[in-house]
């Protein structure tokens, strides 16, 4: 199923599930405000198989091989390829590996992210290599053999072009549970792929029994038909969705007063993708508004507390991902370096202030060019020092209302306000 008959049936179904809710509201019989009876349960089922493009997956068996070549591999040998060896490394091993076909011409350097002639980096394959035990190196090689003979050499070329493994260390540690076991082949990668959907219904079984099965179903909705988060992005990768099932179970407990395990969850998404901390904010707002009105908000300190242990948690387990407590240095140079590079696939009030019509036709991108949005970056770059004060205002703007609308919500609504920030 291509991306076009994908959005006109996903957006199809939107329409008629919305009749189905609007009807469910204002027609509920007998039935209780929680259940969400007969109709909007087949909605749902349907938002269900939608997600996944009806079984069309992605790939073979559902494997995402661009996401597994940068997850599967980067959590695998983290001690040796860090943030900047993965596509060096794949490099060396595909001519030790002697495919008999051209080593490409230019790929992305990842300790700067710019797109250089591969030849310049011959001295990095060396240093590579040197990080890898012999053993360690026959076991790269051939989990990339797989990937190099199940894909065309030009989707390779491709994702060597990208930007490289940024997860945080934590991440790491968590992947390579399972990475380090499993085989880069079609069943090994295909068990990683099955650990996203294995979250996502503890998630939504969480959902069905914290809030019923009414409002269970509309979030099956929204997820099975939503373009943004739709199978084609990270379906079939590995461990890609963790956050977003710790942070849902996380204010499900919040609803069922579970505050310390809930912090240890929030403490979890924030430390393998950094934004889930904002899920806070609301929980901040609503503790200083009970100290100011002099009460005692024991629930507060109980969330602090939950998500401060997890967090020493998650760093002490950072910290075994390999290289120490150091990897946490290594990371916050990565994570500076990939911030300050332009991507498509961007979210948030700042694209809203900066994308136009220009960047929507890619006017500014040379696919003749090694490096084809080269002059768009510099572009949007301009563009965001040019509207600075716009998006500050604007940011402003929805803070100020965050924190005015968490005043009036109880906790766990408070908490998912965090979304917008």
């Amino acid at each position: 199923m291509d991306a076009s008959n994908e959005i006109l049936i996903k957006g199809a179904l939107t329409l008629l599930a919305l009749v189905v809710v609007v009807w469910r509201h204002r027609r509920p019989g007998e039935l209780p405000a929680e259940k969400a009876g007969a109709l909007l349960w087949t909605v749902a089922m349907v938002a269900v198989m939608a997600w996944p493009n009806f079984g069309h997956l992605h790939g073979q068996s559902g494997i995402h091989h661009w996401e597994q070549f940068h997850y599967f591999l980067g959590s695998k040998y983290f001690p040796e390829l860090g943030y900047d060896g993965l596509y060096t490394a794949s490099l060396a091993a595909e001519g030790d590996l002697g495919f008999g076909r051209p080593i490409q011409a230019h790929v992305r350097d990842l300790r700067t992210n710019e797109v250089v002639p591969t030849g310049t980096l011959r001295t990095h394959r060396i240093e590579i290599r040197r990080r890898f035990s012999d053993d360690r190196w026959k076991s790269f090689e051939a989990d990339v053999a797989y990937f190099l003979k199940s894909n065309a050499p030009n989707y390779i070329r491709k994702i060597r072009l990208d930007h490289g493994y940024n997860p945080t260390p934590t991440w790491t540690f968590s992947a390579s549970l399972f990475s380090r076991w499993l085989p880069a082949a079609r069943g090994g990668l295909t068990l990683g792929a099955w650990l996203d959907p294995i979250l996502f219904a503890l998630l939504f079984l969480t959902i069905f029994r914290t809030f019923g099965s009414r409002v269970g179903c509309l979030s099956l909705i929204v997820f099975g038909l939503g373009y943004a988060w739709r199978f084609d992005w990270v379906g079939g990768a590995l461990l890609r969705q963790d956050w977003l099932a710790a942070s849902g179970i996380a204010i499900c407990l919040l609803k069922r007063r579970r505050h310390a395990l809930a912090g240890g969850l929030i403490a979890y998404a924030a430390m393998v993708r950094v934004f889930p901390a904002a899920f806070l904010i609301g929980a901040a707002v609503l503790g200083l508004q009970a100290l100011l009105q002099r009460q005692r908000p024991d629930w507060a300190w109980r969330v602090a507390g939950g998500f401060v242990v997890g967090v020493l948690l998650c760093l002490a387990a950072g910290s075994l991902a390999g290289g120490g407590p150091s990897v946490w240095l290594d990371f916050r140079e990565n994570l500076a370096k990939h911030h300050g590079t332009w991507l498509t696939n961007n979210v948030g009030l700042k694209n809203l202030v900066l994308y136009d019509g220009a960047t929507m036709r890619r006017e500014q991108v040379d696919f003749n060019l090694p490096e084809p949005w080269i002059h768009w970056q510099a572009r949007m770059d301009a563009t965001e020092e040019q509207r600075r004060p716009i998006i500050l205002a604007a940011a402003g703007f929805f803070l100020v209302a965050v924190t005015m609308a968490s005043r009036r919500q109880e906790l766990h609504q408070a908490s998912v306000l965090g979304t917008a920030v």
